[in-house]
């Protein structure tokens, strides 16, 4: 009989930073799995969601990102009592300044 679990399967091979590969490895391990079945992983999300299963950031969203939470760790930050409260701000900055 022929084990189900390697019908149909193809074998990949790529080349990888060794030590971006031993770091993955480690990581992987820590979260109860290995390499190969987080990269299956990834392909089948792929497959699942017609394109990247994450959202890739350019520089500047990571920027922007560092930006934010410098501003939340120096208090800079304005807080709400209630969503309402929130919508009512986000109108106000929508609208036309006379200047």
């Amino acid at each position: 009989m022929i084990n189900p679990g390697t019908q149909n399967k193809d074998r990949l091979t790529i080349r990888v930073n060794h030590d971006r590969k031993i770091n993955a490895t480690k990581i992987a391990e820590e979260l109860g799995t290995d390499l190969p079945t987080l990269v299956n992983m990834f392909i089948a999300r792929l497959v699942q969601e017609n394109g990247m299963p994450f959202r890739p950031m350019s520089n500047d969203a990571i920027v922007g990102l560092d930006e934010a939470l410098a501003d939340v760790k120096a208090g800079r930050v304005t807080t709400f009592d209630s969503a309402d409260a929130f919508r009512d701000e986000l109108r106000r900055l929508e609208k036309p300044t006379d200047d």
